[in-house]
């Protein structure tokens, strides 16, 4: 049986820094099925997948690339100008991301496709679905305080899962009759706890800014985050609470975005009507572990062959060799 012509199926492909490979998965088990995309709608890593999806880079290559990418490469795109707006340049992202893309427009993708960005300055959620591929993919992964936002006119715009997580509405908008959302944000459902707080001992901080924050030290921080570990303790009095190990910098900014990302997120999803939504299943992943990738794809494998029956009841087909749309 091949697909009917008139289901036009989207997909949308959400934020969740090194969990949004999993993206990568869903792609690899969509495309092995013959499953046909009328469009593909991106926000911050999702984006990125996206663009390069749509670009027609092959998933086989994605996967590659996203394997092989080591801390060395993200410590390279570290700029050391700590009273800016962020802590990557946005040239060295942008000459990076050009290198991945073969096309550097919208008009040249295979795939329609739009990313979402979020104004900085007002908090609206914008759609980019024409002009330079390359600044709207890096304005849409523009995560606040580590990637400078990217400036488009007189707007500045950063990572657009600040507003929209799953961007169901802009796959609908792209000319979608039926989206598959991929959510690589894990829900948080834990239930209301009593708690007070022990007074703690005060910690003096010694040293200048300057030379608190050298490149040195910020190649260092990378290093441990993509290895899965924490800030080396400074100091004992500060190093652990009960035991463990206070959280590093990076990580309790990123904790703090992502914790905000998932009740938008259920408020999105409940507004925005979505007929499947993928949402990949990760054990202790944090947010910037890109060093996992083979674990972040297989998840988004596991995940999309586990709805495959009914991704399959959305497109009315049941053969892998199916009629494009």
């Amino acid at each position: 049986m091949s697909f009917r012509r008139h289901d036009k199926i989207g997909l949308a492909l959400g934020s969740g820094a090194a969990r949004g490979l999993a993206h990568i998965g869903v792609l690899k088990v969509l495309e092995e099925e013959g499953v046909p995309l009328a469009a593909i709608a991106g926000t911050s890593i999702g984006a990125l997948i996206g663009a390069l999806y749509a670009a027609g880079v092959p998933v086989a290559q994605m996967e590659e690339i996203a394997r092989d990418v080591d801390w060395r490469d993200l410590a390279r795109l570290v700029s050391p100008v700590f009273f800016g707006a962020g802590l990557i340049d946005g040239k060295k992202v942008a000459n990076f991301i050009a290198g991945l893309l073969p096309v550097h427009s919208f008009g040249e993708l295979r795939i329609p496709f739009a990313v979402t960005a979020t104004d900085v300055e007002t908090g609206e959620d914008l759609f980019i679905k024409q002009g330079n591929l390359v600044e709207a993919v890096c304005a849409a992964i523009a995560f606040p305080g580590i990637f400078s936002p990217v400036r488009f006119g007189d707007r500045f715009l950063v990572d657009g899962g600040l507003c929209n997580p799953v961007p169901v509405d802009l796959a609908r908008e792209l000319g979608s009759d039926k989206v598959i959302g991929v959510c690589a944000i894990p829900a948080i459902s834990s239930p209301h706890r009593e708690t007070f707080l022990e007074p703690t001992p005060k910690v003096k901080i010694s040293g200048s800014w300057r030379e608190l924050f050298t490149a040195e030290r910020v190649e260092r921080l990378f290093r441990d985050i993509w290895r899965g570990g924490e800030r080396p303790p400074q100091s004992p009095e500060n190093s652990t609470v009960k035991g463990r190990k206070s959280p590093g910098l990076l990580k309790v900014f990123a904790q703090s975005i992502a914790i905000m990302e998932n009740q938008i997120n259920d408020l999105r999803l409940a507004q925005n009507h979505l007929d499947l939504l993928l949402r990949p299943q990760f054990d202790n992943f944090n947010l910037f572990e890109f060093n996992r990738a083979g674990e972040a794809i297989h998840a988004g494998e596991l995940e999309a062959r586990s709805k495959l029956s009914a991704i399959l009841e959305m497109c009315s087909a049941d053969c892998k060799l199916c009629d494009p749309c």
